[in-house]
């Protein structure tokens, strides 16, 4: 009788034992089911960011439309016929002029009435032919600025002509890239994917970014480059009219940087036949050097007029 209860203890038991791993399994089992469908709608929400869709599919929304108009971005330059733009200018040559008309009447003054030292009228006549110069220097600032961005963009279009290069076209096979190895990253682990993730949006809005501050850097350049020359012709404050006028020059000539960076990029892509990770740790490469140029450029060229 005592080896009967002693068997039907241990039936029992095996019973609540085998419920109870049956209970932490299918507990396990529905939590990664819930995980699963989490990730699931984790990456249609990324995908639906950067495409427009839950299906990854490019429509006319997403944030990856801007290639599709990356070229118009990188050649973009301030309108300085915009009337708000033009008149700022003409308003600070306006001011100006006059301040350059008295100077250049009291040098002739002091040349003609006064008899001064040899000394003083040697500088006197050395300062004639800078204000002359920067007289007519302030009042072509605009054409100064014209000819300065037609330059840039002028040889950025040629470039792109002469290359056959889609602007676009490599950052968006990157960042499709990208986005294949999310997806298969965060099925396996959440964590693995946010990596991808960060480094997409990194590089997307990296690029924008850096398009859209050096848009306004160079408009707030160009609207006081009038300013600059005047600095310029001024000994005391000619450190700060070079700043101007060189970060004027250098912030244009930007889009030069990063045209030659996508176009080097793009055609040695194209012509030597790369593919798979190789041509995707080129298109990251790409991306980075773009978001960097304006501060490789201001580092390498410093200091380049007189």
């Amino acid at each position: 009788m005592k080896k009967e209860k002693i068997a039907i203890m241990g039936f029992i038991a095996l019973l609540l034992s085998g419920a109870c791993w049956a209970w932490f399994g299918e507990a396990s089992s529905q939590r990664e089911t819930v995980n699963l469908e989490f990730r699931g709608a984790y990456i249609q929400i990324v995908y639906y960011l950067l495409y427009g869709s839950f299906v990854g599919k490019k429509t006319d929304s997403g944030l990856l439309r801007m290639y599709d108009n990356l070229k118009d971005m990188v050649l973009m330059n301030p309108p300085v016929a915009y009337k708000m733009i033009y008149q700022t200018i003409r308003y600070f040559i306006i001011i100006l002029e006059p301040i350059y008309l008295t100077s250049f009447l009291l040098v002739c003054v002091y040349l003609i009435f006064i008899s001064g030292s040899p000394a003083g009228r040697t500088k006197a006549k050395s300062l004639l032919p800078m204000l002359i110069a920067s007289i007519v220097a302030i009042s072509l600032s605009y054409q100064i600025l014209m000819v300065l961005f037609n330059a840039s963009y002028e040889l950025c279009s040629g470039i792109i002509d002469a290359g056959k290069v889609d602007m676009g076209a490599l950052f968006l096979d990157t960042i499709n890239d990208l986005v294949r190895f999310f997806s298969a990253a965060t099925i396996t682990s959440f964590d693995g994917g946010l990596v991808f993730m960060l480094m997409i949006f990194a590089l997307t809005f990296g690029l924008i970014i850096m398009l859209t501050l050096r848009y306004v850097i160079l408009l707030f350049f160009t609207l006081i480059f009038p300013v600059g020359i005047f600095f310029y012709t001024i000994s005391g404050l000619r450190s700060i009219g070079r700043i101007i006028i060189e970060q004027t020059i250098l912030w244009t000539f930007v889009q030069v940087a990063i045209t030659l960076i996508i176009a080097t990029t793009s055609i040695g892509v194209k012509l030597l036949g790369i593919t798979g990770d190789l041509k995707t740790i080129l298109g990251i490469t790409a991306f980075v050097a773009c978001i960097c140029s304006p501060i490789m450029l201001l580092s390498m060229i410093k200091r380049f007029l007189p």
